[in-house]
């Protein structure tokens, strides 16, 4: 308890701090934004989340060493859990907040581009030595010219871009190892949803690259091939090298679907080509103070090395459920089953809501020795009962006939079966929960009622909507319609073959799916489908 109190004054207390503009730790990266009320704002909660995180951090650390010497390990276990939750939402903030600095700062700096007070690089002096030759003069246009000459001090501010999606990237990493070791459905559900708030941070920081590159390197790349053609006296081989440095930008920008930050991805090798058309045109025009500056730092740019480090393969995350829901089958010759041992047959799960039947095949004081009693039926899910007796259960259904059927075909098989029944996480009678069934029915609801595992998934809140996005990006528009009508899905980001897909969920019903879908029917470029897990 102490622990937990001692958390939350530090954040608290920074909170205060942050709020009421008192001094804090703080450092003004951009001079130009000294000034700006929400810039340093930004700044001050920045350092509170920085507090907060760093506090969590060293709670966390505290907690494991008390679990690892064996003292209240449930208690302690629970308290890891709920820490780790807090510092997920608080770097989840952290990232947000330095998005937003890092696009401020932007803005700024390409607003200020034309200001000369900032420290010149070599390349500065080479491309604007390049730039303010008069072919370059009459043939660019003036705001081409001085966009032209802000690439050098780009450079700083996309790698601060790259270290944001680091960061989230090891997050994600995180995430997607302890999804998988998850071992209950709330868990599941919430590291899902932290996985598609992480792949939407890191889109949003990938974005910034637009305003900040792109509109530079697409003039470039309009103009330069012109330019190149204009001059006519570069030689076969540069030409040729230029031309296979043009393919292999498209070849790495056609796999762009395959990143997380497909603009951060293809930067590398997009800045090499640009250096080296602008090496090939001030050599051509005898401009050798450009050519020498801009060749000093061709030779310090390494774009294989700097593109493997920028490189965040998609990370899929396949939708899973501990819930089984499956007919009883028997494996055959070669065929395999849901368990090896009787040690590895999973625990039962049950759905929090709706209602559940399975069916009892075996109750024992203590686990039987081996698989051989259950017969090769699969799939077989475990529990032990408060009485410290296992029971075991084979198949998962929605709806009552459709386990009294399984039930007698396990009854001719030699067992002694039942059918057990759950009604939102709970147990009941199979009657109560079959009267419950037949009155949902009546009710009526439009809701499909085939007894199969897609029917029932759907009613556990298991439906979700698919979307394939021609751009290959989710729009601003479309998130906005989903976060209107949708609350509460997570949209996650994944890649299949070489489509970019975006799924959003869970949906109670089909229904509400097909509604969200009517919604966006409107949106431009776009294939949609409910699918459900």
């Amino acid at each position: 308890m102490i622990k937990k109190i001692s958390y939350r004054i530090v954040c608290f207390g920074w909170c205060w701090l942050a709020g009421t503009g008192m001094a804090c730790a703080q450092e003004v990266r951009m001079a130009g934004l000294a000034e700006n009320a929400e810039y340093t704002r930004l700044l001050r909660e920045q350092e509170m989340l920085k507090a907060c995180e760093d506090s969590t951090l060293s709670l966390i650390e505290q907690n494991r060493r008390l679990f690892e010497e064996g003292s209240d390990r449930e208690r302690v276990g629970g308290e890891i859990v709920r820490l780790e939750s807090e510092l997920f939402d608080v770097r989840s903030k952290i990232g947000k907040v330095a998005a937003r600095v890092t696009a401020m700062e932007q803005t700024y700096l390409i607003e200020h581009m034309d200001n000369e007070g900032e420290a010149e690089t070599s390349v500065v002096t080479g491309e604007r030595t390049l730039f303010d030759n008069p072919f370059f003069v009459e043939n660019l246009s003036r705001n081409d010219r001085t966009l032209f000459g802000l690439s050098p001090r780009i450079e700083p501010e996309v790698m601060k871009i790259n270290r944001l999606v680091s960061g989230l990237y090891d997050q994600l990493l995180t995430v997607k190892r302890q999804y998988e070791a998850a071992g209950d459905e709330e868990t599941i559900d919430s590291l899902w949803r932290r996985s598609g708030e992480l792949k939407e941070q890191i889109e949003q920081v990938d974005a910034l690259m637009e305003r900040l590159w792109l509109v530079i390197y697409d003039r470039k790349r309009d103009n330069y091939p012109v330019l190149v053609d204009q001059i006519g006296t570069l030689d076969r081989l540069q030409l040729e090298q230029l031309d296979r440095e043009s393919r292999q930008v498209r070849r790495a920008e056609g796999w762009a679907g395959e990143q997380l930050a497909p603009l951060v991805a293809t930067y590398p090798l997009q800045k090499q080509l640009m250096l080296d058309y602008e090496i090939a045109m001030a050599e051509a025009l005898e401009l050798t103070a450009a050519r020498d500056s801009l060749a000093t730092e061709r030779g310090k740019y390494s774009a294989e090395k700097l593109a493997e480090e920028m490189t965040y393969r998609d990370i899929r995350f396949e939708p899973r459920s501990l819930v089984v829901y499956a007919p009883i089958t028997k494996a055959g010759e070669g065929e395999s089953q849901n368990y090896t041992t009787v040690a590895d047959i999973p625990t039962l799960h049950v759905p929090k809501t709706g209602i559940y039947y399975t069916v009892q095949i075996a109750n024992y004081a203590t686990a039987p020795k081996s698989i051989d009693v259950f017969k090769g039926m699969t799939p077989v899910m475990s529990q032990k009962a408060t009485n410290g007796q296992w029971r075991y259960m084979a198949g998962g259904f929605d709806t009552y006939a459709a386990a009294s059927a399984a039930a007698a075909l396990m009854v001719r098989g030699g067992f002694r079966a039942t059918v057990v029944a759950y009604v939102d996480g709970k147990i009941t009678t199979p009657a109560k929960a079959k009267a419950l069934e037949t009155t949902k029915s009546t009710a009526g609801g439009g809701e499909d009622n085939n007894s199969t595992a897609s029917a029932a998934a759907g009613r556990q809140g298991r439906f979700h909507i698919e979307i394939i996005p021609a751009e290959q990006r989710l729009s601003t528009a479309i998130r906005e319609i989903v976060k209107a009508r949708a609350t509460g899905t997570t949209i996650v980001r994944s890649t299949v073959g070489n489509d970019v897909v975006y799924t959003i969920g869970a949906f109670a019903t089909r229904k509400e799916a097909e509604a969200v879908i009517g919604a966006l029917g409107d949106q431009p470029n776009i294939k949609m489908k409910i699918v459900t897990l």
